[in-house]
């Protein structure tokens, strides 16, 4: 596993758990507000054994562990490693792009996996704009699909950059999500990786989606801070 970085404690991340997060290295796509641009590339700068002695040494603190990036589905080892850490008796939430539904698929289908958080950046469309391959509508798509009926729990979200999504595609966005959740995150704008691109979130973002739309879908909340 190429990994990037560790936050030992986090209680906002994996809804009701104690956990820490450990950051894969490299991803497939370029959001102007990603706040982890450290972990675009695939250098590795934590390593395996390191993780897994912290968790040892953790073991009676921690209910879970959170597996974000980057994008984790880039891991080819991202069964195995998943599966080692329920062996360890922690929950495992997974945060990805849906990029890769074959290697989401095939994650999920370890039952190591309890929640999974799905990013839905764009509608699938517009998702070039951030680097995507050609493709990629037909991918995100699926992997939410996949979310939706094998994850055990999971959410959706999305970060309200106007420069990346505009209040109309919410709509898109909301049927993708189903029965949801689906998170309206507001833009951070320290440390980003393009930030003469970034956009800040309207000051009331739901409102900015009910003035396009009529009214907000039913999936859609908003939650207050990037996670």
């Amino acid at each position: 596993m190429n990994l990037g970085g560790l936050q030992r404690t986090t209680l906002s991340d994996f809804p009701g758990r104690v956990a820490c997060t450990v950051f894969t290295a490299g991803c497939t796509l370029r959001c102007p507000y990603c706040h982890n641009p450290e972990l675009i590339d695939e250098t590795p700068s934590l390593p395996e054994a390191e993780l897994f002695a912290f968790l040892e040494a953790r073991g009676d603190v921690l209910d879970g562990v959170v597996v974000s990036g980057g994008e984790p589905t880039l891991q080819a080892d991202l069964p195995a490693f998943v599966e080692r850490i329920a062996d360890h008796g922690l929950d495992v939430k997974l945060d990805t792009n849906g990029m890769r539904p074959d290697a989401l698929e095939g994650v999920l289908a370890t039952g190591a996996i309890d929640y999974v958080g799905m990013d839905l950046k764009t509608r699938p469309a517009r998702y070039g704009e951030l680097g995507a391959r050609n493709g990629v509508a037909e991918a995100i798509e699926r992997s939410a699909r996949i979310v939706r009926e094998q994850a055990p729990a999971y959410e959706f979200r999305t970060t309200f950059d106007p420069g990346v999504v505009e209040p109309a595609d919410f709509e898109r966005l909301a049927a993708l999500a189903g029965d949801g959740p689906l998170y309206v995150q507001c833009v951070e704008t320290d440390a980003t990786l393009s930030p003469e691109r970034v956009e800040p979130t309207p000051s009331e973002p739901l409102e900015a989606i009910e003035a396009a739309l009529g009214d907000v879908p039913s999936p859609i909340t908003r939650r207050s801070t990037e996670r």
